[in-house]
């Protein structure tokens, strides 16, 4: 079977955060397929990837990677020629170039159109007036009936059918994980805590809600930030709240990290937290869940019931109070009850996802006609 990915971003692009690595996971999963990728030879921040440019590049055995330029004479057209995919795998909705045109091609490929989150109502609300337009247009053009939807969870399934109707299908197929080994517990005194945030940095990821309950918590914190900033105007908000920290809380931005950075920054910590307003997977939560790190985070990610498992919290975004709670009942563990939550944070990630089930969930949905 042959696989066309179109994506803006993709490895040894990072700052776009988790659709690069649920293509990469599928990737390395589907090695009994040759995939070509088709993408932009930048990140997120514009910056220029130091790679071979309009032309293919062997990523690994079975797959090849297309990194366009804006100069590039070579159009997704002429690429979906020369290779005849049997599948295109369009990533993402609001993108001409990435998702239009190759749901416009007239090949015979299945074509399945995966909403990376970006119906979610959490989402479509960032420059809604625009995204309500395109969506008006994609839906007069019949463009939600040239394919199947693929989505990670039952709810952003749900999304899909409220934007295009009862009549769409939609493949629900959760993201392959980044399949890490659990770290050694860090240790921890009661009453302090070293938190950290692995996110872009935009108003989704509600970095400035944890810094806001930050100030008034009374444990001794450290909370180290990592993530490329995505929306300027809202990181000087952050900043303002920062200049406001009482002294028993410490906060350092440590800009943008590359994936095979992830456990080293990981390992000092002791809990992530990330109350995202809306997350269709959450990659670093779920590494930080696999390294024994508990994660606070929202009730709108896939991972709830925290608490439970003894592995962190789902707190209430829209009560302050509730985010300020789990913070401090993280920070009075001690180093045994730290160590018991750690190990089974760990335990949690494992039970979470079967890599096995995931991959017979992705044949069915590239072979379903």
């Amino acid at each position: 079977m042959k696989i066309f990915i179109t994506y803006e971003y993709f490895l040894p692009a990072y700052k776009a955060g988790g659709p690069v690595q649920s293509l990469a996971n599928l990737i390395a999963n589907y090695s009994h397929s040759d995939i070509y990728i088709y993408c932009r030879n930048t990140d997120l921040d514009g910056t220029i990837l130091d790679v071979k440019t309009n032309e293919w590049v062997q990523f690994n055995k079975h797959t090849k990677v297309f990194y366009a330029s804006g100069k590039s004479e070579t159009s997704v057209y002429d690429l979906l020629r020369e290779v005849e995919p049997d599948v295109i795998f369009i990533n993402g909705i609001f993108s001409p170039a990435f998702n239009l045109k190759p749901l416009l091609w007239s090949g015979n490929a299945h074509k399945v159109v995966s909403a990376r989150g970006m119906l979610h109502p959490g989402a479509l609300s960032q420059k809604s007036l625009k995204k309500k337009m395109y969506l008006t247009a994609y839906k007069l053009l019949g463009l939600h009936k040239k394919c199947i939807f693929h989505v990670t969870t039952a709810e952003e399934k749900q999304y899909v059918i409220d934007t295009f109707g009862s009549s769409v299908k939609v493949f629900v197929a959760p993201n392959f994980p980044n399949v890490i080994s659990k770290l050694p517990a860090t240790t921890k005194d009661a009453g302090k805590l070293k938190l950290i945030t692995i996110a872009l940095i935009s108003p989704m990821k509600n970095i400035k809600l944890v810094l806001e309950a930050l100030v008034k918590c009374n444990a001794e914190i450290s909370y180290n930030i990592y993530g490329p900033i995505k929306d300027a105007a809202y990181w000087q908000e952050c900043q303002a709240v920062i200049a406001a920290m009482p002294s028993n809380v410490k906060v350092e931005y440590h800009g943008a990290v590359t994936p095979d950075k992830m456990l080293s920054v990981l390992a000092d910590s002791h809990c992530m937290i990330q109350p995202s307003k809306s997350e269709n997977f959450g990659h670093a939560i779920y590494e930080a869940l696999a390294a024994g790190k508990p994660v606070i985070t929202s009730h709108y990610t896939p991972w709830n019931k925290l608490e439970e498992a003894n592995a962190g919290f789902n707190v209430d975004i829209n009560n302050i109070q509730s985010i300020i709670d789990g913070i401090e009942k993280m920070a009075s563990l001690d180093n045994e009850a730290y160590a018991a939550s750690s190990s089974a944070t760990a335990q949690y990630a494992k039970k979470s996802i079967d890599v096995a089930l995931v991959k017979k969930d992705y044949d069915a949905m590239f072979l379903s006609k």
